[in-house]
């Protein structure tokens, strides 16, 4: 198995990760006229929706979707034991969400982008859904790795 490696977040990468969460605050203020700003919590959930239902906004539909998986990302790490880390392996470096201290990970741009490659419909995802899935996966998960029970 390869070799994984984790850190914390440094101040330029949570600088990305802030500014995911303010271009998809100027999308809602600019194309939706709206006055709501992203709380990081579920309530961002209808706003995520709408938005990937009426996307893409840019040309670059792939790096957008990038976009909206860090500020589900934020959703995420709020609503579950989840938080943000540098994660390495053979492959390569890319941000993830690390469940508790257990080497489980989320990507949640991936989890976005697989779904969509596998015909589902931006705008159909159900992210309440996703983020139920993930914490009983993650909890079973742990389980059956023995950390928890």
């Amino acid at each position: 198995m390869a070799k994984i490696t984790t850190r914390p977040l440094n101040s330029e990468e949570l600088a990305t990760l802030a500014g995911s969460a303010e271009w998809v605050n100027r999308l809602l203020e600019e194309e939706f006229q709206s006055k709501v700003r992203l709380t990081g919590t579920r309530e961002d959930i209808p706003n995520l929706h709408t938005m990937l239902e009426e996307g893409p906004f840019t040309e670059d539909a792939k790096a957008e979707l990038k976009t909206f998986g860090i500020v589900f990302g934020n959703v995420l790490a709020r609503e579950l034991p989840l938080r943000w880390v540098v994660y390495r392996d053979a492959n390569g470096t890319d941000f993830a969400l690390q469940y508790e201290e257990l080497e489980l990970f989320v990507f949640p741009w991936d989890l976005l982008v697989k779904r969509m490659e596998g015909g589902e419909d931006l705008g159909e995802m159900d992210l309440d859904l996703i983020l139920e899935e993930l914490r009983e996966g993650l909890k079973e998960e742990a389980v059956r790795m023995g950390k928890r029970g």
